[in-house]
């Protein structure tokens, strides 16, 4: 069975959360409606697409109003790629697919990878802490995002700490992107890969995100070149060792 599109499970993730947030059952929604529960439970999962009127509908009955209604009502549109700009169905939908994916392949260019990031960087950056687990992943990463200050120099002397710690993982795998690789074809994004599903591709910005689903716009991804210009792991992990040791010692850090 086909899994939803990144749209699709937003949209199913955001109607559950709003049905739960008035207390209603999914049977006492139908009956309101007069439609089967059925029908309920396979738009709350993705499985049956959902038209404008029909989200209109459930949104009434949940009470819901406003940005969040319109956010929801947006995404009952079903372009190749979806942009949304509702932070909080963002995060849901990621990850979920983070969680979900068999393998993850992250590339990080002005900020590292949010998966790789420690709590402290994460509110830095303004981005929701993540958990990895024991899934396989990649990892490739600018040089330069290892030299910005983020969140200040204890902050990013910890995170740099972090990421050699997450190498020694056998599921992790960072490949650093030096400074004399030159111009390279990497953008910030995120590749996750499914044993029973097709591959979507996340694009992260400020304020709004972009799903990438469709084959055509996914295989890009696929044959990024940065694999041929990238350290491989041993030596990227000595890059990040080397940069450890230029920074200021922890007490002098802690001493600021």
């Amino acid at each position: 069975m086909p899994k939803p599109t990144p749209q699709a499970r937003a949209l199913a993730d955001g109607l559950r959360a709003a049905r739960k947030a008035v207390r209603l059952a999914a049977t006492e929604v139908a009956d309101k409606l007069a439609w089967s529960q059925s029908t309920i439970s396979r738009i709350e999962t993705g499985l049956r697409a959902a038209s404008a009127e029909e989200v209109s509908a459930l949104l009434a009955v949940y009470q819901v109003t406003g940005e969040r209604r319109e956010a929801l009502l947006s995404l009952s549109r079903d372009p190749g790629a979806w942009w949304f700009g509702d932070v909080s169905l963002q995060g849901e939908t990621l990850a979920r697919y983070e969680k979900e994916a068999t393998k993850i392949v992250a590339f990080g260019t002005t900020l590292l990878p949010g998966l790789l990031r420690t709590p402290a960087y994460a509110r830095a950056a303004n981005s929701p802490a993540a958990v990895l687990g024991q899934k396989r992943f990649v990892a490739y990463i600018d040089e330069a995002a290892l030299h910005r200050q983020v969140g200040g120099p204890l902050v990013m002397a910890n995170q740099l700490r972090h990421l050699v710690s997450m190498a020694e993982r056998p599921t992790v795998e960072l490949r650093v992107i030096p400074f004399a690789a030159g111009a390279h074809a990497g953008d910030a994004h995120v590749l996750l890969e499914f044993g029973d599903a097709p591959p979507v591709v996340y694009l992260e910005h400020r304020r709004c995100g972009l799903f990438l689903h469709r084959p055509c716009d996914v295989e890009p991804y696929l044959r990024s070149t940065v694999d041929a210009v990238a350290l491989d792991p041993a030596r990227s992990v000595r890059l990040i060792e080397s940069v450890i040791e230029a920074r200021p010692q922890r007490g002098d850090l802690l001493g600021q």
